[in-house]
């Protein structure tokens, strides 16, 4: 694979304005590609190098998409008259191309395609997600005032999207081991399948974890006798696996959220189900919450 140089920022433009997501998000590649937000904060550099050292690995095309919102509030997009390079639109199109040439860099043989969409981030990245075989956000875009609490375009993108969501802290994580919190919900368990084909591209072990919550602070670190029916159903699903390391910790704690934070900085990754057996009827709940916004490592949410 090459990097795509010619033609290839896509600009959409058309209907409400959000943006068309259907047809050419993939080029003429037919599988489906890693998505990456790109507004030149620092944390979309570190998602971008994620994103790309991901797509790499998983002989995916990669789309960076820089998402902006002028034309809604002036059609003056530029150029200033006798200013070169001047100009609303401009400016847009100088991110986009940095945010190309920051995973071409990094990954020169990977086949990156970039995309302009008119449109706010937590919409336009939602409706893309339907075309993704995963979206990459950083935590915190250039409106962020602290880098650990999750922004609220990326807490959106957890709740709402149409794919696997990896929020990234970390551009380069040398953990050895993704993890994955399982509670035996359906979610729990495409979160399952989703953490054991991340931890296979990217050549790591997989740790099965389930939290068992003790209310009374005397019980906790109490594990019930015999094997985590929730560990042993989940390790059920990955059954047959033989090119995957697979581990199982079943924990007792006062706080789920708390326990697996902890377990976020000693990890490449954590991967979560977006609606565990104890949510409300919203998408995230508590825990998930809690450990988007006070995670030390990568976090990914599965729908």
């Amino acid at each position: 694979m090459t990097g795509d140089t010619t033609g290839g920022i896509t600009e959409d433009t058309t209907g409400d304005m959000t943006g068309d997501t259907t047809g050419d998000i993939g080029g003429t590649d037919p599988r489906r590609p890693v998505i990456v937000g790109y507004d030149g904060s620092d944390g979309a550099k570190r998602a971008v190098l994620w994103a790309s050292r991901y797509a790499v690995a998983a002989q995916l095309p990669l789309v960076v998409v820089h998402c902006w919102t002028w034309p809604f509030f002036t059609r003056d997009l530029g150029p200033v008259q006798g200013v070169q390079d001047s100009g609303l639109r401009r400016e847009a199109e100088r991110l986009m191309a940095e945010g190309q040439a920051l995973a071409t860099r990094a990954e020169p043989d990977l086949l990156v395609r970039t995309r302009l969409v008119v449109g706010f981030p937590s919409e336009a990245l939602v409706r893309l997600s339907a075309e993704a075989s995963l979206l990459v956000t950083g935590t915190r875009g250039l409106g962020g005032f602290a880098e650990l609490l999750i922004g609220s375009v990326s807490l959106h993108l957890a709740a709402s999207a149409s794919c696997p969501v990896m929020v990234v802290r970390d551009a380069r994580p040398t953990h050895g081991t993704v993890v994955v919190a399982v509670d035996g919900s359906p979610a729990s368990d495409r979160a399952a399948a989703t953490a054991a084909d991340v931890a296979r591209t990217l050549h790591k072990r997989l740790q099965l974890l389930h939290v068992n919550v003790q209310r009374r602070r005397k019980q906790a670190g109490a594990l019930p006798e015999g094997r985590d029916p929730v560990l042993e159903r989940a390790a059920a699903l990955l059954a047959g696996t033989t090119d995957l390391t697979v581990t199982e910790d079943s924990a007792a704690s006062s706080s789920a959220a708390g326990f697996i934070v902890q377990r976020t900085s000693d990890a490449s990754c954590v991967f979560l189900g977006a609606r565990g057996s104890h949510s409300t009827p919203t998408r995230l709940g508590s825990t998930i919450h809690a450990v988007l916004h006070h995670a030390k490592g990568n976090v990914g949410v599965v729908p």
